[in-house]
This record gives structure tokens, C-alpha cells and sequence, in this order.
């Protein structure tokens, strides 16, 4: 949650990890007395230091609510005489527009300071609520209509249109939308058009080319782009490259701080350089308070693209090493799978695509290969240089979390099943492809990872045994997808049974008997209520054990204490329910009946207790995180970042659903028509 304020924030005078500054920066900064030679290089106007050039996709997967709040965002800090801040803003059209006023169409932006910007309540009520894109003060320069947004020729256009019109000493790109990793970043969801690395990398290239002018720095706002793939394929054509391993929700970078951090380096100082301008990106990440944090931004790398080749390199030396250890030891198939599996991945539970938990941390992957004696001593030996280029290589990195703590900064895509992968939805999308462009990627093309995969790929057991009796990839499909549906037949039966208890429990605090419910009838329906009331029961108890055993968990007392609401509410039901029950079978006492009222009314206000509570308790985490940290100095935070201290936060299912349901998600591959 990006909490605005219009002090400036500081980024480090101590970078959290501080390695040598890439040689092309050393060779400028010791050139700096000719640096302003060449100071009104395109189209005769005075460069100023930076200029930051945002591509903001809100064209697909929910993104129409999220993208205008990246321009509100960028008008924390806007332009000034030292930098320009410049943004083409794509949104899909929704059919309630015309009521909520939204625009819809592709609209570019100078982007202006807003001395009044939304407060921190204002701000998340627009991430919920139309009109969505109300708000921003920053002067449209062009209405580009319906602009194809996940066009390579339109991002080229836009990035040479921003390095003519605000010329710079240096250039950033940040390119927001739904992320794939290796499948892109962004769906332009009313075209079917994604821009694909290959041609994030062509417009980048032809800016370059257009403009004579070098692109110090692209950042990704966007999930799973933090990955040897993508920066390899960006290695030529930028300096340095920040992404996220993992998938974002709500966006988002912390752009307001970054480019306030940029505006207040330049303003004090005169300049700031791409590595400066990267660690500033990392740290505003690492320094994100929680509870969100972990969910709406988890992790955020800064890579150095003129070592990536490095990286390529001893990537591939390794995957030569694992082909041939694999053709010489029998053993060594198994050792690699097992690996593979124990390294750091990044799959979420709302993933809208599987394979995304195939991106793996590429310094654990080496650590797990020096690990196992199975895969002998040339391995062991390829691995520790993989882990040292990619050290090397990897400018800083933040991880929330303690899901992600084997986290080093750079992904690769490291399936298990190469090859097998199956389309989600009932019919194949028309982008499929079950290798998801792997072989593609230069990546793949100058080393033998692709063949090593290959030759270690299992397809699932299950698929396999379907596949033995006859069913093709579309059978099997339809066989999942009906597995799909029986559990969740399961896991609605288990939800009826809580309903049932839920809406007995209003019963009973009304005095009423139970009815049945959804065409069950009463006689049914009651002895299901007991077992919705024992499952709640059940998992609020266990919260509240693992919640007070967690020493590392900052926010225990919200934990604890919406685990026994839980247990409570579980408790209630199952007592009323089974009162009742008794008096059916003429077995209830007096005594017994007088508690089955009050029963119900804490059955059914806990639940309702818990979720205000949950809004409130998360909404003033967050808001008293923020305000502490803006009220810290900038060593004061460096120094509770170095100190360890910074714990994992328990997020409330509200919270958590909230999130979910609002934040997009990652790529929907099944929107790509290519």
C-alpha cells in the first residue's frame, strides 16, 4: 500500500548492499567535467538530468482500477527543472463508465506535482471504487484513442516520442502491467496483443537507434520479472534492470517514494546515477511496511545487465556440466529433480497460470546442486561460479517474507515437467505453447538447460495414467477439469455445512427453529451445522498456536486474537446446534436449552466482529507503519533494516481477500491471441 505524503523521502546514505559501481558509471563519473558537451543533443532543447518514462497498461485482468493510481502516484513528486516525469495510460472501458464518468482510450501525460494529493483512506477507496480515474492533475498532452498497449511499435513510438520531446542526461523506463516473466508484461485484453520480451527488447532497441540516446535503467512493475530470460534478452539495450521474482498485487512498486527519492537526490545534490537510481527502487521495497507488504509487493531485485552476460555464461557452462553428469550417472536424474523441487520458488495460489511456479531462484538453485555429492565434483564446481556471477551480477534485492527467504535476486524458469504442461481452460488458448516461449529466449538458445529439462521431465502421474488409457491433451483437460470441480464439490460441501451453521446460528438467536437450506430439508440440514461449527473451531485453535509460537510474527495480537473470534464462533455453533439436536431427541435439559439463544447471538456476531475488526486492524497497521517510517530519518531506517529486525506479518482473510480481488493478478495467457 503506497501511503502518499508530500515529504520527501531520502533513500540510504548506505546502501543496504554496496558492490563496486559498473565501470561505465566509474569511467563517467571520472568524465564529468565534458559530461555538458552534448547538453542539447535532441532537437536543440537543454537536457535536463533524468527523465522517466512510464508505460501504464491498465488493459487487462482488473488492471483498469489499479493504472490511474500509478499516475497519482507519479504526481507525489511530478517534474521539475531536473527531471521530467512522462506517461502513456491505457484503460480498458467498462460498461459502467458512462455512469462513473471514466474515460477509457490511451492518454499521455506531463506529469505535474499535486500539492493535495488523495489521502491514504481516499487513495485505497479508489482501488475499490469508481470513478477510478478521477483525481489526476497532470495535463493530457495526447489522446491517442484506442492505442494498441501491448504493441512493441507502440511502446518504441511512445519511448522515442518521450526521449525527443524531454531530452536527458539519463533515461528510465518503467513498464506497469500484468506479468509473465518470459511471457511478457501486459495484455492489451481488447487487441490480444502482450509485449513480449523479444519485443520489449526491439523497442527499446529502435529508441535507442532513433534517438542516439542510451537507456540507463527499465524497471518492471509487473509480476515474475525479475528472471535471467528477461534480462538476458535486455542485456544490449539498457544498463540496468529492476523486477520483481515473485507476482505483485495492486500494482506496485513504491513509485511515489522512489521518484521522491530521485527529485530530492537531484534537488540536493545535482545528480544521481542508474545504480543510485536502482537502489533507491530496492530499499523503498525492502523498507515497505507491513502487513501488505509481503502481498502487494514481496520482492524486488536490481540487476546489472552489463554482468548478465556473465551470468548467461556460467549458466550455460552448468547446464553442459548437468548434461553430461546426466548421461554419465543414472543417479544424477533423480539428484537434479530433487534440487529443482527444494529451490526457492515463487508459485502463488492465485496464479492465473501454473507454470509460473517454475520460476526459481537461480543462487539457491546452485547452492541445492553444491549440496548433492550424486551430482559430483565439475557440477559442484559450474554451481559456485553460477552462484558468483549471479552475486556479481545482482545490484540488491529485497525478499518479504518468510515463504521467500531462499531468495538471491535473479530467476529462471526450472520445470519439473518440461514439455507436458496443458492449457487451463477448456479449449487451448491460441498463444499455447506448453515450453511457454522457453526456447525462444536467448537463454535457452546458447546453452543446453532446454535439452538438460528435457531429459529430466516427468510428466505427472496422474496425466500419465490418463494418457495410458487413451485420452488426448483435450481429455485430460476435461479429466481436471471435472477433479476441479469434484473438490470443490468437496469444499463446497464443507462451506454448506458452515452456511448451515451460520444461518442456524441466526435462528437460534432469534429464538426461531432451524429451517433447511438450499433445498435441504430441516431434518438434514441441522446435523450439518455441528460440523461446519467443529471445522471453524478447528482452524481458529490452530491459529492461535501457531500465532503465539511465532516469535517472528509482528502483528501476534491481531493473529491471536482473530483465531479465538474464529474458535468462539465455531464453539457457539457447534453448542447451539447441538442443543438443539438434543431437544429433538428429547434429551436437552432445562439448563441446556437456556444456553442455545445466547449461543446463536455469539455465533452470528463473532463473524462479524472479526471482519470489522480485520478492516480496522489492518487499515491502522498500515497507516501507523507508514507514518513511522516517513517520520524516521534515512539512517534511522537503514539501520532497522540492517539491525534484522524487520519481521513477517499475519495478513487477515479480509485483508487477503480484499487484496486479491482487487489487486489484478498476474498474466492471463488466455487473453494473448499471440
Amino acid at each position: 500500500m503506497n501511503i502518499q505524503s508530500t515529504k520527501l523521502s531520502r533513500a540510504a546514505a548506505v546502501p543496504a548492499k554496496a558492490p563496486a559501481a559498473p565501470a561505465k558509471e566509474a569511467a563517467a563519473d571520472q568524465a564529468a567535467p565534458a559530461a555538458d558537451t552534448d547538453a542539447v543533443e535532441i532537437g536543440g532543447k537543454e537536457k535536463k538530468e533524468w527523465t522517466v518514462l512510464v508505460w501504464a497498461n491498465g488493459k487487462a485482468n482488473g488492471a483498469d482500477r489499479l493504472a490511474p493510481s500509478v499516475i497519482r502516484e507519479l504526481e507525489v513528486a511530478g517534474s521539475d527543472e531536473n527531471m521530467d516525469i512522462v506517461a502513456q495510460l491505457g484503460r480498458k472501458g467498462r460498461v459502467y463508465d458512462k455512469v462513473t464518468k471514466d474515460w477509457s482510450g490511451t492518454k499521455r501525460y506531463h506529469i505535474q506535482r499535486n500539492p493535495d494529493p488523495m489521502g491514504v483512506q481516499e487513495e485505497l477507496f479508489k482501488w475499490f471504487l469508481p470513478p477510478y480515474t478521477d483525481g489526476i492533475v497532470s495535463p493530457v498532452l495526447q489522446d491517442l484513442g484506442k492505442a494498441d498497449m501491448g504493441s512493441s511499435a507502440s511502446l518504441s513510438e511512445f519511448l522515442q516520442w518521450g526521449m525527443k520531446e524531454y531530452p536527458a542526461k539519463n533515461y528510465a523506463v518503467v513498464i506497469y502491467g500484468e506479468g509473465g516473466g518470459m511471457a511478457g508484461a501486459g495484455v492489451d485484453e481488447e487487441t490480444g496483443h502482450r509485449l513480449t520480451p523479444t519485443g520489449i527488447q526491439q523497442a527499446l532497441l529502435e529508441a535507442k537507434k532513433s534517438t542516439g540516446e542510451d537507456i540507463d535503467l527499465v524497471a518492471f512493475d509487473s509480476d515474475f520479472s525479475g528472471g535471467i530470460e528477461m534480462a538476458a534478452q535486455l542485456e544490449d539495450v539498457a544498463d540496468i534492470m529492476v523486477g520483481s521474482q515473485a507476482g505483485l498485487n495492486l500494482g506496485s512498486i513504491q513509485m511515489d517514494m522512489v521518484m521522491k527519492d530521485l527529485k530530492f537526490e537531484l534537488a540536493e545534490k545535482g545528480e544521481v546515477t542508474p545504480k543510485q537510481l536502482a537502489d533507491w527502487f530496492v530499499f523503498e521495497t525492502r523498507a515497505n511496511p507491513g502487513p501488505l507488504a509481503e502481498m502487494v509487493n514481496p520482492t524486488l531485485s536490481a540487476i546489472d545487465l552489463k554482468k548478465i552476460g556473465g551470468v548467461k555464461n556460467a549458466y550455460g557452462a552448468l547446464s553442459e556440466k548437468l548434461a553430461d553428469v546426466l548421461k554419465e550417472k543414472p543417479e544424477a536424474k533423480d539428484a537434479l529433480r530433487q534440487a529443482i523441487g527444494e529451490t526457492q520458488s515463487y508459485a502463488e495460489n492465485n496464479s492465473t497460470n501454473g507454470f509460473y511456479g517454475d520460476y526459481r531462484d537461480v543462487g539457491h538453485f546452485a547452492k541445492k546442486l553444491k549440496e548433492d555429492a550424486r551430482l559430483g565434483e565439475d557440477v559442484h564446481k559450474a554451481a559456485d561460479e553460477l552462484l558468483k556471477a549471479t552475486t556479481e551480477a545482482v545490484i540488491d534485492q529485497s525478499a518479504h517474507g518468510a515463504f521467500r527467504a531462499n531468495s538471491t535476486g535473479l530467476t529462471a524458469y526450472l520445470p519439473l515437467d518440461a514439455g507436458f504442461d496443458l492449457h487451463s481452460t477448456w479449449k487451448a488458448p491460441r498463444a499455447f505453447d506448453p515450453l511457454h516461449g522457453y526456447n525462444d529466449t536467448s537463454v535457452a538458445q546458447d546453452s543446453k538447460m532446454a535439452e538438460v529439462l528435457k531429459s529430466i521431465s516427468e510428466e505427472g502421474k496422474f496425466n500419465a495414467k490418463l494418457r495410458s488409457l487413451g485420452l488426448d491433451n483435450g481429455g485430460i483437460v476435461k479429466a481436471h477439469k471435472a477433479l476441479g470441480a469434484a473438490k470443490r464439490v468437496g469444499k463446497f460441501a464443507l462451506g454448506v455445512a458452515g452456511n448451515i451453521g451460520a444461518i442456524h446460528g441466526w435462528s437460534y438467536a432469534r429464538g426461531n427453529e432451524p429451517g433447511g437450506y438450499l433445498g435441504i430439508p430441516s431434518k438434514y440440514a441441522v446435523p450439518l451445522a455441528p460440523v461446519g461449527g467443529v471445522r471453524r473451531a478447528y482452524f481458529g485453535a490452530s491459529q492461535i498456536v501457531k500465532a503465539a509460537t511465532d516469535d517472528k510474527l509482528a502483528n501476534k495480537k491481531q493473529a491471536i486474537i482473530d483465531g479465538s473470534v474464529d474458535t468462539l464462533s465455531g464453539i457457539a455453533v457447534t453448542a447451539a446446534a447441538g442443543i438443539h439436536i438434543a431437544e429433538m431427541m428429547g434429551k436437552a435439559t432445562e439448563q441446556m436449552s437456556a444456553f442455545k439463544q445466547p449461543a446463536g447471538i455469539v455465533a452470528v456476531g463473532a463473524p462479524f466482529v472479526k471482519t470489522a475488526y480485520g478492516m480496522i486492524a489492518s487499515k491502522n497497521q498500515a497507516v501507523k507503519a507508514k507514518e513511522e517510517v516517513l517520520a524516521m530519518s534515512t539512517e534511522e531506517r537503514q539501520l532497522q533494516l540492517a539491525s534484522g529486525e524487520q519481521k513477517h506479518y499475519y495478513v487477515s482473510p479480509v485483508a487477503e481477500w480484499l487484496v486479491k480481488t482487487v489487486g489484478g493478478g498476474d498474466m492471463d495467457m488466455s487473453q494473448a491471441k499471440a
